[in-house]
């Protein structure tokens, strides 16, 4: 009884250091995973990052890493060739891989963030705003009525097409300040000008979902097999 007593203090001790351990791996590795999120290649400012659950200890033996989570002050987005700043940025982090002590593959990344109008202006090569009531305002200079570089308003639904990776300008409606447009020119004007936003980025990302805001786009997206450096 008196070993058995001894062997239960043992282990009691061993487990104790275990998770002393593991507390202590989990705030070191924090650190260290947080400084290193400023190196990736979407350029995230001012991350935080809360690690998920399970052992730290036993997720790195097995080369891999705990699921993290968090927010960015804004991260910089490939699209159309054009690099934009995605703004109020929350994430997910899964899949991780270690590849050496100082380098890592995020296998899947989740944002969540704000378009602004900016720069989806930027993207289009177009003039956008808010036109209220879950609509965009696109701007566009056309030749009409015998005027010359006519400045006209479009408001439209943006709808997103995941497949092609664009946005679809939907119920569209011309808005001329004192000028009224017959019907059936406004919808030949429509036809002519209105075309999709493309949002194509890399092969590491993906826009999945999309709603107007006040000041701009919220969106959410995916990225796959993003590399981060220490």
């Amino acid at each position: 009884m008196q070993r058995f007593g001894k062997v239960l203090i043992v282990l009691g001790v061993i487990a104790a250091l275990l998770v002393g351990a593991e507390f202590g791996v989990r705030a070191y590795v924090q650190s260290q995973a947080q400084q290193a999120l400023t190196t990736v290649d979407l350029d995230l400012e001012q991350p935080t990052m809360t690690l998920g659950g399970g052992s730290v200890l036993a997720a790195l033996a097995q080369g891999r890493f705990v699921d993290v989570s968090g927010t960015a002050a804004s991260a910089v987005v490939p699209f159309e060739q054009r690099k934009v700043t995605v703004k109020s940025i929350t994430y997910r982090a899964g899949n991780i891989r270690l590849i050496s002590t100082s380098e890592a593959v995020v296998g899947d990344l989740a944002l969540n963030g704000t378009l602004g109008f900016a720069a989806l202006s930027d993207i289009a090569g177009l003039p956008i705003s808010s036109g209220g009531d879950g609509r965009v305002l696109v701007t566009y200079s056309v030749d009409i009525l015998g005027l010359t570089n006519l400045e006209i308003g479009i408001s439209a639904v943006p709808v997103l097409d995941v497949a092609a990776q664009q946005i679809d300008l939907e119920q569209s409606r011309i808005d001329v300040a004192g000028i009224d447009i017959d019907q059936n020119v406004s919808q030949q004007i429509i036809e002519r000008v209105v075309k999709p936003i493309s949002l194509a980025a890399d092969d590491q990302v993906t826009v999945t979902a999309i709603r107007v805001a006040d000041d701009g786009l919220v969106a959410d997206l995916t990225a796959t097999d993003v590399p981060i450096k220490r």
